[in-house]
């Protein structure tokens, strides 16, 4: 028998091997100087004998190898591969119905590939995947490859997409984007051994969009992403629909005054020396003094979230803390509705409960224009308070990266979510445009609103319009064109109604109004008391100086036009062309689906296709055409090599989970002690149960679980046999005629 490549060859052999019950291998080959094939020996997959690599005699490694002697030689003669001999007798037994599991007969295809490449970017677990894969094929027997066959194509896969994946990956990827897109920024702080120590970068989109959204952000940094234990450092700002969004990302080795002071000047140079108008961050002292000293102009607030939840630690302990002395502290932060009102609150609060010298209350008061309302009213926040934005951007990195991600991984896992972020802004922006809220009065102000705000701020406007029927507006005075209202409102608090009274100055001239409650001035939402005193005075076209650009939906952003830059999901060639080829196929498909005409067509048409392209080789590409997928570090900045940074230990973010009890943490570690098929001896050497079970093509087993030992089955079968008397014919090889004999393969055990 002859075949015109070492390919047909294998090919051949394998499917025989299959319909048979065996695997085969390469058992030795050689070849010419100019690398074409001499003589080649494929064997059984189970010849040869069994090495033991490992040093521990007592847990020897389980072997296969059983020396079978099945095998076929070949050799390279007048332009054709010829077979010499073969041996076709196997010393254990054959189950063609599970020669599926041999490594031979496992293969994942590209489109497997395709679609495991596709739902692994997506998050899309392992085992949900393969699980899909099992549905479409009908049942596992039907898959030439199992679970752990695609879990180590993604190992791979990610490998080869990652690189890499630390300092070295990050820069590239970096010089790559601004390659693609001249707005891309980065900077990268380095020490003096090349060490990676700092980073920074923003897209194009996020700076533009900076021009309209980036008077108020917030700085968190207490999330750790990454393997080197770097906090993410966040610049989160909130868009026209509320939401938030970032304006920037770094991510850093320490938390002193030099690091933050790096980052945010590398912000303001991203954004063109313009800085916000106001930050909120948390506590932290380096962070306080590092935006003094670049931002010195800005408003600095600390979130008070954080501020309130100290509470129970720092004044726990205190006999009165439930007795009047927290409500007291409270009422002091939320019910003051002036400086003075709020000086004198604090003051007869230490003074009742004899707090002169607690050290916290103390440095709170002294930084007390950080974080108390009343010296925070007259300064827009966009709706925040606190560092609830950054917060909740951290919980949305959790879906893409974890505590192992590597620099370049958490760079890609980035871009996800930032897409994720831009789909979202894209939705709401069409929902806004093509659904329209009902108003819930007759005033004509709420229609205004209705026409110009986005969606969810128009539900903003409408809560305040409700709450505008609520509420009873006094004439206190009148001097000349500016009237002075007390506006008695009832505000729920937990489960009890607290009443307050706001004091609304009204200009009849201007029609300018400001409340004391100063929701315009902080959020950019008329409150309920200045609407009702504008429906007391019969306004009727709200004046231009309320309606925020901020929120309107009817203003043409330019930053909208921008695309991000987006690294390539899967820069292969390969991946490429064949997303081109499918998305062709399935309008395909799609069409000849039709009727029956239609599909035999198209399927008689893909399989002469098909065997064309599979004879065909591939012209060689020019480098040229492909160089624009990998953009070397160098063509964009300084080419020197950037060493990955040293694992830190940071502060990092609280457990999200509770804490254990001692006995809970006792009862997991007592089970891991115990393994199943292990004892203890006296001496202290752990000894494998010798157990008895069934091996994969159905035979006895006996030996440890370590090393196991097949005992032949006692009765034979007949199998159909490859003699040299039916090899050299020159015959096209068919399965069912060529491979027919009597010899012995073994018993088969199905």
């Amino acid at each position: 028998m002859m075949f015109k490549s070492e390919e047909e060859l294998i090919a051949y052999y394998k499917s025989y091997g299959k319909q048979c019950g065996f695997g085969i291998i390469t058992q030795r080959s050689h070849r010419f100087e100019d690398g074409g094939l001499r003589y080649i020996t494929l064997g059984c997959a189970r010849g040869g004998k069994a090495r033991n690599r490992t040093t521990n005699v007592a847990r020897p490694r389980p072997t296969s190898k059983t020396g079978c002697n099945a095998r076929i030689n070949a050799s390279f003669s007048e332009g054709v591969l010829k077979l010499l001999t073969v041996h076709n007798t196997h010393n254990h037994g054959l189950s063609p119905q599970k020669s599926r599991f041999f490594c031979c007969n496992r293969e994942v295809s590209l489109s497997v590939k395709r679609m495991l490449d596709t739902n692994d970017q997506a998050d899309i677990r392992m085992n949900k995947s393969f699980d899909a894969l099992v549905q479409e094929a009908s049942g596992f027997e039907n898959l030439p490859f199992n679970e752990k066959d695609c879990r180590n194509y993604i190992d791979k896969a990610r490998h080869l997409r990652l690189g890499k994946g630390g300092a070295g990956a990050l820069h590239d990827y970096f010089a790559r984007m601004q390659f693609k897109n001249n707005g891309f920024f980065s900077l990268m702080d380095v020490d003096d051994e090349g060490r990676l120590k700092n980073v920074f970068w923003a897209d194009s989109r996020s700076r533009a969009s900076y021009k309209y959204f980036g008077d108020v952000v917030t700085f968190d940094t207490t999330y750790l992403t990454n393997r080197y234990g770097m906090p993410f450092a966040p610049f989160v700002g909130v868009n026209h629909h509320g939401q938030s969004f970032l304006l920037g990302a770094g991510l850093i080795s320490n938390k002193d005054i030099e690091t933050f002071a790096w980052l945010f000047q590398s912000w303001l140079n991203c954004m063109d020396g313009e800085a916000p108008k106001a930050i909120i961050t948390n506590q932290d002292r380096a962070m306080k003094n590092a935006i003094a000293l670049i931002f010195p102009k800005i408003r600095h607030r600390f979130c008070l979230w954080h501020i309130l939840k100290k509470l129970p630690e720092k004044l726990g302990s205190h006999g009165a803390y439930k007795d009047g002395l927290k409500s007291q502290l409270l009422k002091c932060v939320y019910d003051s509705q002036t400086i003075e009102e709020f000086e004198s609150c604090w003051e007869v609060m230490i003074t009742t409960y004899n707090l002169q010298e607690n050290a916290w209350l103390q440095s709170l008061y002294t930084e007390r224009t950080y974080w108390a309302p009343i010296f925070l009213k007259e300064i827009f926040w966009a709706g925040m308070s606190t560092t609830q934005r950054s917060e909740s951007m951290n919980a949305f990195f959790d879906g893409y990266v974890h505590a192992r991600t590597n620099l370049k991984e958490f760079v890609d896992q980035f871009d996800n979510a930032l897409r994720k972020k831009i789909e979202n802004e894209n939705a709401a922006d069409f929902h806004s445009f093509n659904v329209t809220i009902p108003v819930v009065s007759i005033s004509p102000l709420e229609k205004i609103f209705q026409a110009t705000y986005t969606n969810s701020k128009f539900r903003e406007v409408q809560k305040e319009v409700v709450g505008m029927l609520g509420v009873l507006p006094t004439l206190h005075q009148k001097d000349g064109v500016i009237a002075t209202y007390y506006v008695e409102d009832e505000i729920e608090v937990d489960d009890f109604i607290k009443e307050v009274t706001q004091t609304v100055y009204f200009n009849e001239a201007e029609v300018d109004v400001k409340c004391s409650c100063s929701l315009f001035e902080m959020r950019g939402i008329l409150c309920r008391h200045a609407l009702a005193i504008m429906r007391v005075n019969k306004v009727k076209k709200m004046p231009e100086k309320y309606i925020l650009d901020r929120w309107r939906k009817d203003i043409k952003r330019t930053y909208t036009l921008i695309r991000s830059s987006y690294d390539s999901v899967d820069a292969r060639p390969e991946v490429s062309r064949y997303s081109r080829i499918l998305k062709v196929c399935y309008d395909v498909a799609t069409n000849a689906a039709s009727c029956d005409e239609h599909a035999d067509d198209m399927i008689e048409k893909l399989h002469a296709m098909n065997i064309i392209y599979r004879t065909k080789k591939s012209p060689q590409r020019p480098l040229e055409h492909v160089a624009d997928t990998a953009v070397d570090a160098s063509t964009v900045g300084s080419s020197k090599k950037v060493l990955s940074p040293l694992v830190v230990r940071g502060k990092g973010r609280p457990p999200c989970l509770r804490k254990k009890s001692m006995i809970e943490r006792v009862k997991p570690t007592a089970k891991k002690t115990t393994q199943k098929g292990k004892r203890k001896q006296p001496h202290g050497r752990d000894i494998d149960r010798v157990d008895t079970c069934r091996n994969l093509f159905g035979q006895t087993v006996v030996g440890t679980q370590e090393s196991v030992v097949i005992q032949p089955a006692q009765n034979t079968t007949e199998l159909l046999d490859l003699s040299e008397t039916q090899l050299g014919d020159g015959r096209q090889p068919d399965l069912n005629k060529e491979l027919d004999g009597t010899q012995d393969r073994g018993p088969v055990q199905d």
